[in-house]
Formats: C-alpha cells, sequence, structure tokens
C-alpha cells in the first residue's frame, strides 16, 4: 500500500519524470511562467552578479532536472547533482554520456539559453554542462547523511530546487532536513532556493504526491534557524488561474542565502 511507504520510497516507486515534464516544463503549460520564467530569470540574476562561485556547487532536486544548474555552471569547476530516486539518477547518467535512448532535455536546455540571450551556443553550453557535471549521486534529506554515506569536502554553492517540501512532513522534520542539508555548505557559502509555497501535493501522472505546505514566515524563521542570513529574496503570485487539480501552490519563491555559522 502507497500509505505504508515513506516519501522516499513513494519516489522510488512511483516517481515518473515523463509526464512530468510534459505538464510543467514545456512553453504550453499553465506553469511555464512559475517553474521556468521567474526561476531562470532570477537564478541568472543571482549568478550573474559574481559572487556566488567557487569551486564547487551541489544541486540537489527531487527528480532529473539537470536544467536548473545552467545558469550557475560556468561560476563553478564541478557540479555533483543528486536525486531522490535511482530512476532519475539512471536518467542524468544516461544524458551525461549523450546515449542515444536518454530523455531528450534539448528543448529545455534551449529554451533556458534562449532566456539567457545566449540561445545561438545552447548546443555548446550543453556539452560545457556535462564536463562540468562529475557525480550524479541519489539523496536522503531526511539522513544527517544527505547523500547517502558519500562524503564530501563541504561545498562553495547548495542549490536546491523544489527538494526539501517533497520529502518531510511538518516543521520540525522539514528543520531538522534544512540541517541535514546544510551541513553540505560550508561556512560563508550561499545557498540558492527554490521553493513552491502553500502546496499540497501535485500529480506526476495518475499519482497524488503529497507536498509539505510551507508558508512564507515559516521558511524565513527556518533559514534564520539554520544559521544563513537571506541577501536576496523574490517571491511571486502564482500565475495559472486553474489547473489546481495538478499542482496547487499560490507562490513560488527563490533566495540567496548566506550561511554564517554551522548547527
Amino acid at each position: 500500500m502507497a500509505s505504508n511507504l515513506s516519501l522516499n520510497e513513494l519516489y522510488e516507486r512511483f516517481y515518473d519524470s515523463g509526464p512530468m515534464k510534459g505538464i510543467y516544463l514545456v512553453e504550453e503549460s499553465g506553469f511555464f511562467e512559475d517553474f521556468i520564467l521567474n526561476t531562470f530569470s532570477n537564478f541568472s540574476k543571482i549568478y550573474s552578479s559574481g559572487e556566488v562561485k567557487g569551486d564547487s556547487l551541489v544541486a540537489l532536486s527531487y527528480g532529473p532536472y539537470i536544467h536548473y544548474t545552467l545558469p550557475a555552471f560556468e561560476y563553478f569547476n564541478e557540479i555533483t547533482f543528486a536525486c531522490a530516486d535511482h530512476k532519475s539518477i539512471q536518467e542524468i547518467q544516461k544524458w551525461l554520456k549523450n546515449e542515444p535512448d536518454a530523455v531528450n532535455s534539448s528543448h529545455t536546455i534551449k529554451m533556458i539559453c534562449e532566456l539567457q540571450g545566449s540561445g545561438d551556443t545552447w548546443t555548446e553550453k550543453e556539452q560545457m554542462l556535462r564536463r562540468k557535471v562529475t557525480r550524479v549521486l541519489k539523496h536522503d534529506v531526511t539522513s544527517c547523511n544527505p547523500l547517502c554515506s558519500v562524503n564530501l569536502p563541504q561545498a562553495d554553492c547548495l542549490l536546491l530546487t523544489h527538494c526539501l517540501e517533497h520529502f518531510v512532513t511538518d516543521k520540525k522534520s522539514y528543520c531538522e532536513a534544512l540541517k541535514n542539508v546544510s551541513s553540505l555548505l560550508k561556512t560563508g557559502g550561499y545557498l540558492i532556493m527554490s521553493a513552491a509555497l502553500e502546496a499540497t501535493f501535485y500529480m506526476c501522472g495518475d499519482f497524488k504526491f503529497p507536498i509539505f505546505c510551507l508558508d512564507e514566515d515559516f521558511l524565513k524563521d527556518a533559514l534564520k534557524g539554520a544559521g544563513y542570513v537571506i541577501e536576496e529574496y523574490y517571491i511571486f503570485n502564482r500565475k495559472t488561474e486553474c489547473l489546481y487539480d495538478i499542482l496547487d501552490h499560490k507562490y513560488i519563491v527563490i533566495l540567496k542565502a548566506r550561511k554564517e555559522r554551522e548547527m
């Protein structure tokens, strides 16, 4: 029974990125402005300042959405990408090797490069991103070792794209998960985050995945409690006035926070 499975087990058994890309990431989607336009325009703004840079970036996502690292990859020497389930890991690994049966992410990558004003060089950027991704791992944000027993030096930047709220059930477990993933980031490093606020679920094909209902005040308090100082913060109202039976979020938040201290 699905009700007896943990959230991590639900992703292993039921998550499928195929229908996700068709629902949420294409221009025809009602969610295109929320999850592509707002996210990438503000990610690009954050990274292009030149303040967020260094040797290593660790990026955690709920699925195989490597394209979220596109605005960042030129500012780091290597990228570690982590997904929640093994199917997503396999999908990314096939893409990295450019295997014939890899899921085609070219349309999304080209679209993002066009938003950044570099659409004519999107194939070059795709290859550069491939070279920067040095490892693809599984994550468990509820574990004190969130990269599942793989120990890495603390990173200069931690990127969380719609991640923690998918794997926790309440405020306490959210704060614990935030503390767990923050152990991957060095003091003085930057957390870059995107999250859906006041969401309770989303549909992946026919399967309904729960989301912990984040509110703005709690998110800010949680970050402060985890040792962060928010330096940039953007919040957007939901643009889609329909499709609440697919995803019921009200806002999208994108932020940059500096880690001031270890917890």
